[in-house]
């Protein structure tokens, strides 16, 4: 694993805490103590924030709309570019951490994050799986055979 790779990881994890909490403090559950006995040991929780400019990352958030061909594809087969990667999915009320088998559905809202240079390529890819689906690369590619061009 890179040091890119391990940075994004880190930031995932820091964006689905951020996310938790948040949420927690939503539902009433934000007072909890941070020291938790359990037997004769005491464990601390500490939490660390980073903003994705420090981290010179993005957040992405797109929508699976009816029309979306992104609707039935699983999140490993977006294949996003190196630096990009899924980080939560809505649907209705749930929030999911998504695995590469979670399969997007219509009306789902997706929170992506990428490096900053690599954004450009992250919106392409999802502008391509929007519009060809699973085989997007493949299909895309595709030229039209044009019969007696000079």
């Amino acid at each position: 694993m890179g040091a890119a790779e391990l940075e994004l990881a880190v930031a995932v994890g820091m964006l689905a805490a951020a996310v938790g909490f948040a949420i927690g403090l939503a539902i009433g559950r934000g007072r909890q103590p941070r020291w938790a006995e359990k037997g004769s040991f005491v464990h601390k929780v500490s939490i660390g924030f980073a903003s994705l400019d420090r981290l010179d990352a993005v957040l992405l958030r797109f929508e699976v709309e009816p029309e979306s061909a992104l609707a039935g594809v699983e999140v490993d087969e977006l294949r996003l570019p190196a630096g990009a990667a899924v980080a939560l999915v809505t649907r209705g009320r749930e929030v999911l951490v998504p695995s590469g088998r979670t399969v997007l559905r219509t009306g789902d809202q997706v929170l992506a994050v990428a490096a900053r240079d690599r954004v450009g390529e992250v919106e392409d890819r999802l502008l391509s799986v929007s519009r060809y689906g699973r085989l997007a690369g493949w299909y895309a590619s595709l030229e039209p055979v044009r019969w007696g061009a000079a």
